[in-house]
């Protein structure tokens, strides 16, 4: 039993890496099951025993990130707030460490599964089942927050260390170019 599932994992990471690497020469759309299972290395059936889409393998891999993510916070000791600054760096160091799925989910327009990935970590993780509006919505917008600052980073080439990036985003500077 522990052989066959050794041999699913494997056979799932195949699968992803060569989804990856498929969608970062053409779109999503034109990516066959044929041609996937071609490169992936495994037969049509080992595909369809393990997804029902191309967007699911997606997914789950973000899923899978998440959950190590969460493990690996775990093991720092889980700070009591979302905005310090070891979080903050960490959550930059996974965003590096996987740049390669989330480039390839934002070329293929699939970029809201970080966006989703990291409001539901942020609300599971300091939300639970609060009724604290004002936590939920301050959640929300830090999710949004690292979201758009990944995107801008990736626009503009990753110039900045993620040292830098935790640093910016732990003491925002709150006045406008106008007020210079």
């Amino acid at each position: 039993m522990k052989r066959k599932n050794q041999s699913n994992i494997l056979a799932r990471e195949y699968i992803t890496t060569a989804l990856i690497k498929l969608a970062n020469e053409k779109p999503l759309s034109s990516i066959s099951i044929s041609e996937l299972t071609q490169k992936a290395g495994v037969s049509r059936m080992t595909y369809y025993r393990n997804y029902s889409s191309k967007e699911e393998i997606l997914e789950t891999y973000m899923n899978e990130i998440v959950a190590a993510y969460r493990v690996d916070l775990e093991k720092m000791g889980t700070p009591k707030t979302y905005g310090n600054y070891e979080n903050i760096l960490h959550c930059f160091r996974y965003f590096k460490k996987y740049q390669s799925f989330l480039n390839c989910i934002i070329k293929i327009g699939m970029g809201k599964l970080l966006l989703d990935a990291l409001t539901s970590y942020l609300l599971e993780t300091y939300h639970k089942d609060s009724t604290d509006t004002a936590l939920y919505y301050s959640l929300q917008a830090y999710a949004g927050a690292l979201f758009n600052i990944y995107m801008a980073c990736t626009a503009n080439g990753y110039k900045e260390s993620i040292e830098e990036l935790a640093s910016i985003i732990q003491s925002p500077t709150l006045t406008s170019g106008a007020d210079k």
